[in-house]
């Protein structure tokens, strides 16, 4: 996760502080969301998609998208890399677990962004910000921005 703070600088020419945090961010169940709190402008999240979704099926991840968006300020923005399914076939056989939540799975990546947008989530746009042209083809990848609305009072 990257953030600014959102306090005002105390001299103009003060820039506001990047935080950069590393946590496990999906809840244990959905009834922890409504102790959320918007604390981030921005979340970025590249290559994470597989690993949640593997470790947390479908549930875990449509979690940790509702508390990214639960996070984030009115107005805020989440960069998301999804990786796509075919990704997944190369990891799921690592652990017993990650096998059978891989064969449980049915909410595919190229789901995501119409979760996202949808009442259930609730962001307001989504824009591809880039494919970056990669040597490998795994890493060329859709890179989108979706913006919560900005007037948005209850999270």
């Amino acid at each position: 996760m990257l953030s600014a703070d959102r306090a005002e600088p105390e001299r103009a020419s003060e820039q506001p502080r990047i935080c950069i945090e590393q946590e496990n961010f999906v809840l244990d169940n959905d009834v922890d969301l409504a102790n959320i709190r918007a604390e981030y402008d921005t979340i970025v999240a590249f290559s994470v998609t597989k690993w949640v979704h593997l470790n947390f099926g479908d549930q875990g991840l449509k979690r940790f998208f509702k508390r990214i968006y639960k996070t984030l300020f009115p107005g805020g923005r989440l960069i998301l890399e999804p990786q796509p399914w075919s990704s997944y076939r190369l990891k799921r056989r690592m652990t017993k677990d990650i096998t059978e939540i891989y064969n449980r799975i049915e909410f595919k990546p190229t789901e995501f962004v119409s979760y996202l947008l949808s009442a259930e989530v609730g962001f307001e746009t989504c824009t591809t910000i880039a494919i970056p042209n990669n040597m490998h083809k795994g890493f060329q990848r859709s890179v989108f921005l979706f913006i919560k609305p900005s007037n948005n009072l209850d999270n």
